[in-house]
């Protein structure tokens, strides 16, 4: 017997000694509740206090409707339609009154005087299919949820790929508008021999060249993001002091950060931190921060790198005085083709892809990443990677002066949808 019982089986019988004997046996040997009831009225009473597994139903009984009528309203009605029904009977059962018992709905036959072997025996094989039939429509119940849950995906990639396609148009609609109008008012004074000021044709020029870094950081985003989703992003890993690293980035920016009158602070706790890292995607992480940064940091504010170590982990933490994210958005800016609302970024552009890489290059790293933040009052994001070496143990040691320059060629790319 267990703690609890699985099954729940009511008995009908007008005979009280019937009754007591029929629920003796099953509790003996079977682990379930017996409801007892000697009239047609008490058995439906019972049906609708309680949910029944198996009814076994005396077909004769003398006060008000015998079993067959009990049986055929049992079968009726919607909540007890299911419910198998077993007849107990001390009639010479023949032909005619098995068909008359099977077309109202019963499920077999038990005679008395009761076999307690023969009783027990049928009553296992219907609780057995029972629970058959349990764990079926949790298995049925399970496949709708999953189902629902697959066509909820599939729903919100399509409501995200209607968003990444208005966007992605958008980023691609507004340079080349902005390329093709600089170009027709070049071409417009050529075309007219006129002579166009020196300041006005380097002006169109640097708004060429910056838009053209747009189309090519969106480009580049998309060609990555396409051969991480196919597993055709390999890193290229190598031994380096990501102190090092970092420092040289967050110095490569200081000259943009300026032209916004925002101070840039890097600082560490650690001088050295030697780990197997991609050295261009590290840059990529660390530019893209610092460049959502100074973006939704407003003139004269100030933003602060640090590096540390915890356990095995390094962490580099990106802390601005910006515009901040509200608290329930920041779930989603690293989700692919998200961004924040367009309240706070209508003054800036973005695709919604940049975060969404830099979480997938993180990861790559073994790493994670994470936003603390406040409306108005800032945003913190704070990057962990563990502190492994691959085997070779060799010192990358491209040194900060080789890192700075190959940072500077990246940030024309990186910070072109930054207007100074």
């Amino acid at each position: 017997m267990g703690t609890s019982n699985l099954y729940t089986i009511l008995v009908v019988d007008d005979n009280r000694n019937n009754l007591f004997t029929v629920r003796s046996l099953i509790e003996e040997y079977i682990d379930a509740q017996v409801i007892l009831a000697d009239t047609s009225t008490k058995a439906l009473h019972e049906l609708i206090k309680h949910p029944v597994d198996l009814i076994i139903l005396d077909v004769h009984m003398e006060n008000g409707m015998d079993g067959f009528e009990l049986a055929k309203i049992i079968k009726s009605r919607k909540k007890t339609e299911h419910i198998p029904i077993v007849f107990l009977t001390a009639a010479c059962i023949n032909e005619e009154f098995k068909r008359k018992g099977f077309e109202i709905g019963a499920v077999d036959y038990l005679t008395k005087p009761i076999d307690d072997f023969l009783m027990i025996n049928r009553i296992n094989v219907y609780l057995k299919l029972i629970e058959k039939e349990r764990k079926m429509n949790v298995i049925l119940q399970e496949q709708a949820e999953e189902l629902k849950r697959a066509r909820d995906v599939a729903e919100a990639a399509n409501r995200a790929k209607d968003v990444f396609l208005a966007n992605i148009s958008h980023e691609l609609r507004t340079p080349l508008n902005i390329l093709f109008g600089a170009t027709q008012i070049i071409k417009y004074h050529f075309d007219n021999d006129e002579m166009l000021d020196i300041r006005e044709l380097k002006t169109k020029l640097k708004t060429q060249t910056q838009n053209c870094y747009r189309l090519i950081r969106l480009v580049n985003n998309l060609i990555d993001i396409t051969k991480i989703d196919s597993s055709n992003f390999a890193l290229n890993l190598s031994n380096c002091n990501i102190v090092e690293i970092v420092e040289a980035i967050v110095t490569s920016v200081v000259e943009y950060a300026q032209l916004k009158n925002i101070k840039i602070i890097f600082d560490t706790d650690v001088e050295e931190v030697i780990l197997a890292c991609d050295l261009d995607s590290i840059e990529r992480i660390i530019l893209n921060l610092l460049s959502n940064a100074i973006k939704f940091t407003p003139k004269d504010g100030h933003v602060f790198v640090n590096i540390s170590t915890n356990n095995n982990l390094v962490q580099i933490k990106v802390k601005d005085s910006g515009i901040g994210i509200p608290e329930e958005e920041q779930n989603m800016i690293f989700e692919r083709f998200k961004q924040v609302d367009s309240l706070l970024t209508r003054t800036n552009e973005g695709s919604g892809i940049g975060l969404n890489l830099v979480k997938s290059l993180v990861e790559m790293h073994g790493g994670t990443i994470k936003v603390n933040s406040k409306y108005k009052k800032g945003s913190e994001f704070v990057i962990e990677i563990p502190i492994t070496k691959i085997n070779n143990n060799e010192l990358h040691e491209k040194g900060a002066n080789n890192i700075f320059s190959n940072v500077i060629s990246k940030i024309d790319v990186e910070f072109s949808d930054i207007y100074f």
